[in-house]
């Protein structure tokens, strides 16, 4: 089997070293991988042409390519040229593995219909989870279930820079610093701490156990309203506030969310460390599951590429089960509010915080502005 790898960065380097450490057992298991090509931008093809054993090409290239390769593997980080890569690959009968969230999720439904027309594997694991693998046993759990629902926190920057709020004290603002000091936080952070990251991989999801939705309609929320006054009423009252998507089916369509959800401490996403990722499935007769571990990173981000590399050399990937068309339907719950709300709207209030009866999502952002923190509560005891 050849290979196309595409893009060179830290997943790019991750598949690659992996596939070079596996490389004998690769031969004597699945005939041999083959890593043909390196497609890599202008600017770094003549520094890896350099330093790699491999043919090196760019994007000119690509054509001549994708006559010689079984498989592409997508690793770049961007999203137009991502898709395009992907897109010209399938038409062509080749198979794609890819760890690119963004361009999945916002092409889904076109690059899946074409690798179903084409009869070709389309796996996109460490798209979700990194290193976690959920969507392949996922796959085969939709065959032998109804799913009931997914939850889980899909973002390690979110979950390291609350884990730092709760343990230092600190301000958000301060805490979001230090993370990017510690490489935890990006430089510009937003497609994480405002829940944008989270949502897409929380569509994918979705596409997975439900059925196909809207994935930039689903409702999100993130952190950046999150303050040091907040985490101590929390503290005070045994309770974690986590970044949570989650997504059942209800009787008008999906219920989708990616919002702040307060736990109480000892819930199993409450006490996730670090930058940890975790993804909890309900099945019907399995009932429930969960799938922990590193959400990012080159080797851990690089293993779910390769894994999916064999399952495409081997064809062993369980089908994607159909499902059609499905309705995102309203949110409801009740919510911890760092604003007294005047009228029925609230249970009670503690202090400057009100905590509502079961209202819909909706309605509650009618009654707050963009700057207002809220949470759903889950807790039993708040």
């Amino acid at each position: 089997m050849k290979l196309a790898l595409i893009g060179f960065g830290t997943v790019g380097r991750g598949t690659y070293d992996i596939l070079k450490a596996r490389e004998n057992i690769l031969k004597d298991t699945v005939g041999g991988l083959e890593i043909a090509y390196i497609v890599a931008s202008d600017r770094s093809a003549e520094r890896l042409g350099k330093e790699l054993p491999e043919k090196v090409v760019t994007a000119k290239d690509y054509d001549a390519v994708l006559e010689e390769v079984d498989i592409v593997a997508e690793a770049t980080g961007a999203m137009d040229m991502a898709y395009d890569y992907m897109k010209r690959a399938l038409e062509a009968g080749v198979a794609v593995v890819t760890a690119n969230k963004a361009a999945v999720s916002a092409h889904f439904e076109e690059l899946n219909g074409i690798a179903e027309e084409k009869d070709v594997p389309f796996l996109f694991e460490a798209a979700v989870g990194g290193g976690i693998p959920v969507l392949t046993p996922l796959r085969g759990l939709c065959l032998e279930n109804e799913i009931e629902s997914v939850q889980g926190i899909l973002n390690g920057t979110c979950n390291y820079l609350i884990n730092a709020m709760f343990k230092e004290g600190a301000e958000y603002d301060a805490t979001l610093k230090l993370c990017q000091e510690l490489g935890y936080a990006e430089q510009d952070p937003t497609d994480d701490v405002e829940g944008f990251d989270t949502r897409r991989k929380l569509h994918l999801l979705i596409e997975m156990a439900f059925g196909h939705v809207d994935g930039d309609a689903i409702p999100t929320r993130g952190i950046a309203q999150l303050n040091g006054d907040i985490v101590s009423f929390l503290n005070e009252k045994g309770q974690k506030v986590k970044l949570v998507a989650s997504a059942k089916p209800v009787e008008d369509g999906i219920e989708a969310v990616v919002e702040p959800v307060i736990l109480d401490a000892a819930d199993s996403l409450a006490i996730l460390p670090d930058a940890i990722n975790q993804v909890n499935v309900k099945g019907s007769f399995v009932g429930d599951l969960a799938f922990t571990g590193p959400g990012a990173g080159k080797e851990p981000t690089g293993n779910a590429v390769v894994a999916d590399i064999i399952s495409a050399a081997t064809k062993s990937a369980m089908p994607l089960l159909k499902r059609g068309v499905k309705k995102l339907a309203p949110v409801k719950g009740r919510y911890l509010v760092a604003k007294k709300l005047s009228g029925d709207v609230a249970e009670r209030e503690e202090g400057d915080f009100t905590i509502t009866r079961e209202i819909s999502r909706e309605e509650l952002l009618s009654l707050i502005d963009k700057d207002t923190f809220f949470a759903r509560i889950e807790s039993q005891s708040l």
